[in-house]
């Protein structure tokens, strides 16, 4: 699917990794290169946030919105995962002594934001607990009560690729007039996530992997509109509305008063950075989202189950597990030592297979996650290697 559109595939015998990072399509180049040259040459007015906002970040908001099928002004540029999590939450008010409900197998940042912002308003951290590295709903729901919050927490996990499903919890945190804010680092771009559908009230999801942006610093944020209107920004300047319908004519007004009252802008941009925005990043960022959205959403989800499919079916018929199916991370319990794994692991990547091993709370496994530019031939020649080594011992 476009594999040709990825040369870094090359350089493997089989890479099957994008939960740790995603290959960049060679599109992203003409985006970037075509204003690195307009900034350089000057072209147009690349010195006006009104200009550059339209030319360049409006494209990128336009191709977010398609992707989750909501409206382009419930959508915005972060930088990675963390940061918008972080200004999403930043944005609310929690009362004194609310909780929120997480759980305990998280990527450390969920972990490290939580914990901060519990100490800050002074709230209870409710942290529900994994059963053989998964997780139950019906677990998550008695953790969640009138006091509680917001529910924070990924949507497919990082470790075992467990997929939660977002409607239910939902319903969970919203009889309770509770926020759901999803990590969804390692689900957008890999699964269908509409989240307006889902009843997700925010989400965040930083660019480099399934998203296919790495070591640019995207990512992007949703936000629901009964969230926007709680929310409660630190305000800058560029995330107010200009004064005059446009920034440009109102720089040289003399009667202008710097401490004088703007209105909020309208949007996630109410949630905006303040200043202008990282315009490189949003250029190279439009064309991994272009490519997405070409392809489709729904046509990229069955490739990549069907894949991750083919990987799970042979590790349990060669009597090995896994942990959870749903998501296109497939990360196999081979039953031998963290050692003699990591030995195992090692022997992979010296014969070119790009693959993980991952674990959390005591739970471990390799790791494989195969995206749109997979094929079947890849899975085939991972299993060969895999069960060959396994087979020669580690």
């Amino acid at each position: 699917m476009r594999r040709t559109l990825f040369p870094a595939l090359e350089k493997f015998g089989a890479y099957l990794n994008t939960a740790s990072l995603g290959l960049m399509p060679s599109t992203v180049v003409l985006e970037a290169t075509k204003l690195l040259n307009d900034v350089i040459e000057f072209k147009g007015e690349v010195n006006s946030v009104d200009y550059m906002d339209e030319v360049v970040l409006k494209p990128l908001l336009n191709e977010a919105a398609k992707l989750m099928r909501v409206s382009p002004e419930n959508v915005g540029l972060s930088i990675q995962t963390t940061e918008g999590l972080r200004r999403i939450l930043l944005a609310l008010e929690p009362e004194r002594g609310q909780n929120i409900v997480s759980l305990d197998t998280e990527f450390p940042t969920v972990p490290a934001l939580l914990k901060s912002y519990a100490r800050r308003f002074n709230l209870e951290l409710r942290v529900v607990k994994n059963r053989n590295g998964v997780h139950s709903l019906e677990e998550v729901e008695k953790a969640i009560d009138d006091d509680t919050f917001a529910v924070v927490l990924s949507s497919v996990n990082w470790v075992t690729g467990q997929r939660l499903n977002l409607r239910e919890l939902s319903r969970m945190a919203h009889e309770h007039d509770a926020w759901l804010i999803v990590d969804a680092v390692q689900h957008l771009g890999a699964l269908r996530l509409f989240p307006e559908k889902e009843g997700v009230d925010a989400l965040s999801a930083g660019g480099e992997k399934w998203l296919l942006s790495p070591d640019t610093g995207a990512g992007l944020i949703y936000v629901s509109d009964e969230l926007l209107e709680e929310a409660k920004p630190i305000r800058g300047l560029l995330n107010n509305e200009p004064p005059t319908g446009e920034w440009g004519s109102w720089w040289g007004l003399p009667e202008k008063d710097p401490w004088g009252e703007l209105k909020p802008a309208r949007g996630v941009k109410k949630l905006d950075f303040g200043g202008g925005p990282p315009y490189l990043v949003a250029a190279a960022f439009t064309a991994s989202l272009k490519l997405i959205n070409e392809i489709g959403i729904e046509e990229i989800e069955r490739h990549n189950l069907r894949l991750a499919g083919r990987i799970r079916d042979e590790v349990l018929s060669a009597g090995l597990e896994v942990f959870a199916e749903g998501s296109p991370i497939v990360t196999i319990k081979t039953g031998l030592s963290y050692e003699e794994e990591e030995r195992l692991h090692g022997k992979l990547a010296a014969k070119g297979i790009s693959v993980s091993h991952r674990g959390v709370l005591g739970h471990y496994g390799i790791r494989a996650s195969p995206h749109l530019y997979n094929t079947p031939e890849d899975i085939e020649t991972f299993l060969e290697s895999l069960f060959g080594a396994m087979g020669a011992g580690v």
